[in-house]
């Protein structure tokens, strides 16, 4: 069996989780902000709880986002340090998926029911998907997007994936972007606010994509912000201070 390790820099915690052969360890820190200091040491240790260093992985999995930008950014420049320095594989994987797959550990979405992430984006946006749960495993039914929350049933009843509407239906709402479920037109059964992303999460995702030989180099991949430049040039003109 491989031996795969995961990272996840993409919200407040940061976390890493290890598959030794088959075997899972963790660490995690709930220490936001503090990402760029965490993670590599979090990372050191536990390869050298497992006895292990980097140039005994196999492959690297992370949280490609969508998340908060620094976490991102954070992220992307460990595993490609890691990456290109071990010559490994990566297998990125989306922040929203690693969080239904949560769900799906938890047992709060039954097999064949969805998930329906939602990250608060901030500047008034929410990032978003649809998952199903199927033999275990969060599989993506609808693409993670960004929208305002009035936004969100509009896209879902716009486009034209089949029997989607009435999925979402019955679907299970988790993460911190349903604190706007007032604006937002759609009603999941059951809303988990609390649910958020880990690497453990990260690293079950990572495995099966590494089981389907979909491994990628790093220079194949980017973080995953889904906001715009547009957007990004707005946020940096509020935070300039006015003259």
């Amino acid at each position: 069996m491989a031996k795969i390790i995961a990272i996840d820099t993409a919200l407040s915690s940061c976390s890493v989780a290890l598959s030794n052969d088959g075997a899972i360890s963790s660490l995690r820190e709930s220490k936001p902000r503090q990402h760029v200091q965490l993670i590599l040491p979090m990372v050191d240790e536990l390869l050298k709880q497992n006895g292990l260093s980097i140039l005994d992985i196999d492959a690297i999995g992370f949280n490609q986002g969508p998340g908060s930008f620094t976490g991102l950014r954070i992220g992307m420049g460990v595993v490609q340090g890691l990456a290109f320095g071990a010559n490994l594989q990566v297998l990125p994987v989306s922040t929203l998926q690693s969080i239904a797959q949560l769900a799906i550990e938890r047992g709060l979405v039954a097999k064949d029911q969805a998930a329906m992430p939602m990250i608060d984006a901030r500047m008034n946006e929410v990032y978003w998907g649809v998952y199903k749960n199927i033999d275990g495993l969060a599989r993506e039914l609808y693409p993670d997007v960004l929208n305002i929350p009035e936004d969100v049933g509009v896209s879902i009843f716009n486009q034209s994936t089949e029997n989607l509407d009435e999925i979402i239906f019955s679907a299970i709402g988790v993460g911190d972007g349903w604190q706007f479920r007032e604006r937002i037109s759609l009603r999941p059964l059951v809303i988990h606010e609390a649910l958020t992303s880990d690497a453990e999460q990260v690293l079950m995702l990572a495995i099966d994509i590494y089981q389907r030989g979909e491994g990628v180099s790093v220079d194949q991949v980017e973080p995953l912000y889904l906001r715009n430049k547009i957007s990004w040039s707005k946020r940096q003109r509020l935070r300039q201070p006015q003259s």
